[in-house]
């Protein structure tokens, strides 16, 4: 199965799937010097937060027999199977930590965890297309399932903890590379990566969380950071769980890795607030991020001019052809466009932090502006040399070779930041090349599904030049570009 096709299966469907290979514990918390019985486990957490946000979630583990009713409200939310065991076989842990929420206090009573192994996945008979796989405490154990979840097909998540880290680096690290998705805190990305976290490859999430200050999302090299909710922490404990559920569950719904990372955040800053998996039972869904209080949508009038647009008669949409634009039916044509349509931002000069003036030069005796003149460039450069839209020669050209394909007839390069725009056309030819995919087979692979609009956007995510952006605007603008083109 390919890589397009993992993520696409992973993402199908109305409402997103998701397995979590771990389970729960009965642990014991000391919040403010008090010890307080409570559910645990890395599984459950992860396992509730995500049915919290919206996902259909099996969990793989131990099935205490009888099942103790604190545990047993979890059987509303998720799907629980695994070997039966008596209530000694549950997972124990009595957890301390200070103010700063370092763990201070930590013993264990692993019950029958380190009896699961990989083949207890053939007993499901429907395997969703996303599998999280939580940290056991034998690291190796994870990596088997992570190596066995990959070879079924599956998106595969991984997160670590402190312990494993420093006692069995070698195996985590090599379970980081496996996993399409890897969730960690701060202290343990630089015990992996070291302190300039290297990223990983394009095709690859990591999450890095760093408690109040927020997470960092790389979607390969390209690296996000948001700011974290200050809140009166009560209990730390699954804080990076409850993260780790609710973005996975955001992802496969079709969020944008950095706008789950916000949901993410935000459900994790609720739910240290309350005791053990207290916010987790709620039936509501989880709390958005805080708003940004300089913009919000006008939701009557897009409404209304919806409306307008859709009575309008004989509205046809524009087919992008023309001189601006390659010949209906030419092969090339859709690698021009997933070249050329990265560059369509910020076709206007600005002075003293304001906007200024727009982007208007002349190319081939024409005066254009902005996007036209973009359009014109690319064609011009496509003529002069046939293969440069190609994802290895656009991760290639030099600062002196775009401003020389960029020049206008005064023999000036127009673009307000030409450094940008070749930084963004080497991130779109290096994640292609890295990921392994051409623009025409990830195009197919999206057109193979109910829904290829939406395919297509999930899959540029990981795309230099368009994963860069939240809201997906370029992303859509290419979309919009292939189904209104004739060939479509």
């Amino acid at each position: 199965m390919t890589w397009a096709e993992r993520w696409l299966r992973a993402e199908s469907g109305d409402r997103p799937r998701l397995l979590v290979v771990g389970g729960a514990s009965l642990d014991i918390i000391h919040v403010k010097g008090q010890p307080t019985p409570t559910p645990g486990g890395a599984g459950l957490y992860t396992a509730l937060a995500a049915a919290r946000a919206g996902a259909d979630v099996t969990m793989l583990a131990p099935v205490p027999h009888p099942m103790p009713r604190e545990l047993a409200p979890a059987l509303d939310r998720i799907r629980w199977i695994g070997p039966e065991v008596p209530l000694d076989g549950l997972p124990r842990f009595e957890i301390a930590y200070d103010d700063s929420g370092a763990v201070t206090l930590f013993r264990e009573h692993l019950g029958a965890e380190p009896d699961m192994t990989p083949a207890l996945l053939d007993a499901i008979d429907d395997l969703p297309g996303c599998a999280y796989c939580v940290p056991f405490l034998d690291a190796r154990l994870q990596q088997a399932f992570i190596r066995a979840l990959a070879a079924r097909g599956c998106l595969t998540v991984a997160s670590t903890y402190g312990k494993a880290v420093r006692n069995e680096t070698h195996v985590v690290r090599t379970t980081q590379a496996l996993a399409d998705l890897f969730f960690c805190n701060d202290d343990e990305a630089a015990l992996l990566f070291g302190d300039h976290d290297t990223p990983p490859p394009a095709g690859h999430l990591r999450y890095v969380t760093r408690g109040s200050r927020g997470a960092t999302v790389h979607q390969g090299s390209h690296r996000t950071d948001i700011d974290g909710t200050r809140v009166a922490a009560l209990d730390p404990t699954g804080a990076g769980d409850t993260f780790c559920g609710t973005t996975i569950a955001r992802l496969l719904a079709g969020d944008h890795p950095v706008v789950a990372a916000h949901l993410g955040n935000a459900a994790a800053a609720e739910m240290v607030t309350m005791v053990g998996p207290t916010a987790l039972w709620a039936p509501a869904p989880p709390p958005a991020p805080p708003a940004d209080t300089r913009v919000r949508v006008d939701h009557a009038a897009v409404h209304r001019l919806g409306t307008l647009i859709r009575g309008l008669p004989d509205l046809d949409g524009f087919p992008f052809v023309g001189d601006l634009f390659p010949a209906v039916g030419d092969p090339a044509a859709l690698e021009w466009f997933g070249a050329a349509t990265v560059q369509q931002f910020g076709f206007w000069f600005a002075e003293g932090g304001t906007y200024a003036r727009p982007m208007i030069a002349t190319i081939d005796g024409h005066e254009r502006k902005g996007s036209d003149y973009l359009w014109a460039h690319y064609q011009r450069w496509q003529r002069d040399d046939p293969m440069c839209m190609t994802p290895h020669r656009q991760a290639g050209p030099t600062a002196a070779e775009w401003s020389r394909t960029a020049a206008d007839d005064n023999g000036a390069d127009p673009y307000p930041d030409p450094a940008a725009c070749l930084a963004l056309a080497r991130a779109y030819g290096d994640s292609l090349i890295t990921i392994g995919i051409s623009p025409a087979e990830m195009v197919a692979a999206a057109a193979a599904t109910p829904r290829p609009m939406r395919a297509l956007l999930r899959l540029l995510d990981h795309v230099g030049g368009y994963r860069e952006d939240p809201y997906r605007k370029k992303a859509a603008l290419l979309a919009v570009i292939l189904r209104q083109r004739p060939e479509a």
